[in-house]
């Protein structure tokens, strides 16, 4: 075969992993979509930013692989390697990602459940004298509130009763 043919058919060859690339960035954007529910808003903002990062990934390897040249054959093979990868590699892709996601969820549940356990404890020893502390000084604690509250009724009785002083000749 002549040069001209290899370079074809490494181009094409370029184009059909950029498919399966743009494959495997669809399963992992359909990953995080089941994962995160969005508004429609945000879902509509995350489909452009998905699309813009896979008309990234078509520009790059056009322009990696040919200078940016575009040809039909270049859509092919995009399209076969999307498909190929759709149809045989997706769902094993998939499951391994949701089972690692779902290790990596387990590990963070372990650890939150420590620290909670460790939480719940030091609130129930700390809780405890505390609870003695205010029973024990409850007592002072009302005195010494009715004991403050005595300026303020002071001063409210001297309001109430400053208009009638001063009204009467």
């Amino acid at each position: 075969m002549s040069t001209f043919v290899y370079y074809q058919l490494y181009v094409f060859l370029a184009t059909f992993y950029g498919g399966i690339v743009i494959g495997f960035m669809y399963d992992v954007y359909k990953i995080y979509r089941s994962i995160l529910k969005t508004k429609k808003i945000i879902a509509a903002i995350q489909d452009i930013l998905f699309w813009i990062a896979i008309s990234i990934v078509v520009i790059y390897v056009l322009v990696y692989s040919d200078d940016g040249n575009v040809r039909g054959y270049y859509f092919i093979g995009f399209l076969l390697g999307a498909l190929i990868y759709n149809l045989l590699l997706s769902r094993i892709v998939v499951k391994t990602i949701k089972m690692f996601l779902k290790a990596i969820q387990r590990i963070f549940h372990r650890i939150y459940m420590g620290i909670k356990r460790v939480m719940d404890f030091l609130y129930r020893v700390i809780k405890y004298p505390c609870k003695k502390i205010y029973k024990a000084l409850r007592p002072l604690i009302l005195r010494l509130k009715k004991i403050l509250s005595i300026p303020k009724r002071m001063i409210k009785d001297i309001e109430k009763y400053t208009k009638t002083i001063f009204s009467k000749k």
